[in-house]
């Protein structure tokens, strides 16, 4: 056997050695229904979480590992059940919308930049795409699924805007919420705990990103601004308890539980234009059922949906 044959020989012997060793090194980490997550997923599930909340540098590896595979779980949940009705596409304005804001919540000016960050993070593009692609189709289906179940009652929003006629002077609350379910009773505190370590160890916008089943979680969480007598008696109560700067206890909504961050509070003296306040006002509370609608549409779901961790 001549030197040139040798040589080939022990390069093939080589290649498929490490090729033994690559699938040797991949193993499940967990199971739903009868898609796959392994360790590679859940490594490269915790580079997307770090480089889009710096933060998580701050945890420990077994934090991180635990916020990774919440986070691949829920993707996955969410991913099977969309495919169920249609494609998920990751290319779209609102995608590149969402992209933009973090971004921009990173101090980085354009999508080139937040691409050279990304590969030096070992993130593709494209990845996030998908990623966000999954968050966006989700509201899709909630939205296909669940829109013409909305009921909002004209009268009761039109009574509100006369009571803010006699009285102008009304706060303005800048708002963050986390929205999250539980199976069952047992399993409230455990969780709660979980997502109270987090808030207080990485912040609540990072906390939401990665825990929220809210259509928010995007946007760290962010509702924007809310005028105060908009929202619902039993959160009104909540909120007065905090101070800026701190949030809420879980407070009971259908099919969950929300936890409300306070960021700023404005006293202003509305002037009210009657047709623009009730478009805003139908607005935001077709928005809210849709929300209640997405917590318990996630929550069925889950509840169906076989999850083996290994």
């Amino acid at each position: 056997m001549n030197l040139n044959i040798k040589i080939v020989i022990f390069s093939l012997i080589i290649f498929f050695l490490n090729i033994l060793n690559s699938y040797s090194q991949i193993y499940i980490k967990a199971k739903v229904n009868d898609q796959i997550i392994t360790n590679h997923d859940i490594e490269n599930e915790i580079k997307y979480l770090v480089a889009l909340n710096p933060k998580l540098k701050e945890l420990n590896k077994k934090e991180i590992n635990r916020y990774a595979i919440d986070s691949a779980i829920n993707e996955k949940v969410k991913k099977i059940e969309i495919e169920k009705f249609y494609k998920i596409v990751g290319n779209n304005a609102v995608v590149d919308r969402i992209i933009k804001s973090l971004y921009s919540k990173l101090n980085i000016n354009d999508l080139e930049s937040f691409i050279q960050y990304l590969d030096i993070n070992g993130i593709d593009i494209n990845q996030v795409k998908n990623k966000i692609g999954i968050e966006v189709a989700w509201n899709d289906l909630i939205v296909n699924q669940f829109a013409n179940s909305i009921k909002v009652d004209e009268k009761i929003i039109k009574e509100k805007i006369n009571i803010q006629k006699k009285n102008t002077n009304i706060e303005n609350l800048l708002l963050s919420e986390i929205i999250f379910t539980i199976n069952d009773n047992n399993e409230f505190q455990e969780k709660y705990l979980k997502i109270k370590k987090s808030i207080d160890s990485i912040g609540f916008e990072e906390t939401a990103r990665i825990y929220s089943v809210s259509n928010t979680k995007n946007n760290g969480g962010n509702v924007g601004w809310i005028y105060k007598n908009q929202l619902s008696k039993k959160i009104i109560s909540e909120i007065n308890k905090i101070n800026v700067g701190e949030y809420t206890n879980p407070i009971t909504t259908s099919g969950g539980f929300i936890i409300i961050m306070l960021n700023e509070v404005k006293n202003e003296k509305l002037i009210i234009n009657e047709e623009e306040q009730f478009e805003k006002a139908v607005l935001f509370e077709r928005d809210k059922q849709l929300k209640r609608y997405s917590t318990l549409h996630y929550k069925r779901v889950f509840n169906k949906t076989r999850i083996n961790e290994f």
